[in-house]
């Protein structure tokens, strides 16, 4: 299944990604690959989504992620999704966990770089791995929504 490829490709340039900016460049190192719109900016992040973080919870950042991830592959392997939307949306999103579990187990963080802004307004950094969970959660909704009403 092509599917299964994507996902692995996704993982592979996900830490690629994160490997090289990590080797490169000091944490908030920053430089313009867009100007006014895309810098590349090295952080760390060892929360959760948006950089939540909970004191303690560290540990909780891994087997919860774990956790969901199984489940996602059970969910793909029981046909509880037929429709192609929905296949192509778990793929994504189990893609992008993986990438940052590993982030997690192998550096007790994620690291993020890919920075946007517009007009002095920046959006949360991220990484590959992030636009890949999101990608699919947006294919998940189009496909709940739009396809099997």
């Amino acid at each position: 299944d092509i599917m299964k490829y994507l996902s692995f490709l996704i993982v592979v340039f996900d830490q690629l990604s994160k490997f090289i900016v990590h080797s490169t460049m000091n944490l908030y190192d920053s430089f313009s690959v867009i100007p006014n719109l895309l810098n590349f900016t090295y952080i760390r992040n060892e929360g959760i989504a948006f950089g939540i973080y909970f004191e303690g919870a560290k540990l909780l950042f891994i087997i919860l992620p774990i956790f969901i991830t199984i489940y996602l592959f059970y969910l793909l392997n029981n046909n509880d999704f037929q429709d192609k939307y929905s296949q192509i949306a778990l793929y994504l999103v189990i893609a992008g966990a993986i990438g940052n579990i590993i982030d997690r187990i192998f550096r007790g963080y994620v690291v993020d770089f890919i920075d946007f802004h517009l007009n002095g307004m920046h959006w949360y950094v991220f990484n590959l791995a992030d636009s890949s969970v999101t990608i699919g959660l947006i294919f998940l909704l189009y496909s709940s929504i739009l396809i099997n009403k």
